[in-house]
């Protein structure tokens, strides 16, 4: 009986730590993000990049459809060669842009991702992305 009590201690505290939200930094929400994007886990990737955020609950037709748009867009491009961080740009304390290159084999797409922090853990706050270079610009 000790024993399957001790061994249920360790099952409790081992899933509450699961349960524990690390914060993590938007480079790694983008690189995990990509990873996946190119694994071809379109929905666990979107997923994943939306945590933290409102995003899905204020909007859940559009990110149904970017997920949609993503899947069929992307084997237009071919094969998903790599990602490349082109630029970060701080605003202030809280927001961050992050634009990045998606290179296939076809032709490459731009990433814009704004990061927001109004306490201790950032969140997805916006997503664009398309085969214009006009993303690639610096805002300031």
């Amino acid at each position: 009986m000790k024993r399957i009590i001790t061994f249920l201690s360790f099952v409790i505290i081992g899933c509450s730590f699961a349960n524990v939200s690390f914060a993590k930094e938007p480079s790694e929400f983008i690189e995990d993000f990509f990873i996946q994007i190119k694994a071809g886990k379109i929905v666990e990737a979107y997923d994943n990049l939306f945590v933290g955020s409102g995003i899905p609950k204020m909007k859940p037709q559009a990110v149904e459809m970017i997920k949609m748009q993503t899947a069929s867009g992307l084997p237009m491009y071919g094969k998903i060669i790599e990602f490349e961080k082109v630029r970060e740009e701080k605003f202030g304390t809280s927001i961050i842009r992050f634009v990045y290159i998606l290179k296939s084999e076809k032709a490459p797409l731009i990433w814009e991702f704004y990061f927001y922090k109004p306490t201790s853990n950032w969140f997805l706050a916006n997503i664009l992305f398309n085969d214009q270079f006009q993303l690639l610009d610096s805002k300031k």
